[in-house]
């Protein structure tokens, strides 16, 4: 059986909160574990609380009829990703990054 990586369980998580589905509906529909899937969310829920309270990052919800499909992403050794979703300005992109 093939693993499957963080990044791809921490998208799936992700999908997940947005999906307005039970942890065991969404798994089902995705044809996943549900017992890795319930196993993901408590680290990612547990990071994410974590995380939150220590640097005062917020999630930020995309309207419905934003694009859905991200036209960057950066991710860093620790784990961490960033999409960046419809035009942005590549200049200010390094000055995030660097």
């Amino acid at each position: 059986m093939k693993k499957t990586s963080i990044e791809t369980y921490y998208e799936l998580f992700y999908r997940w909160q947005r999906s307005g589905l039970s942890k065991a509906a969404f798994a089902d529909r995705e044809g996943i574990s549900k017992v890795s899937f319930y196993s993901w969310c408590k680290k990612f829920e547990t990071k994410t609380d974590s995380q939150d309270a220590s640097t005062g990052f917020t999630r930020i919800e995309l309207a419905e009829s934003a694009s859905q499909a991200a036209v960057a992403k950066i991710s860093y050794p620790n784990g961490i990703s960033v999409e960046l979703f419809g035009s942005f300005d590549p200049d200010r992109i390094k000055a995030l990054v660097s």
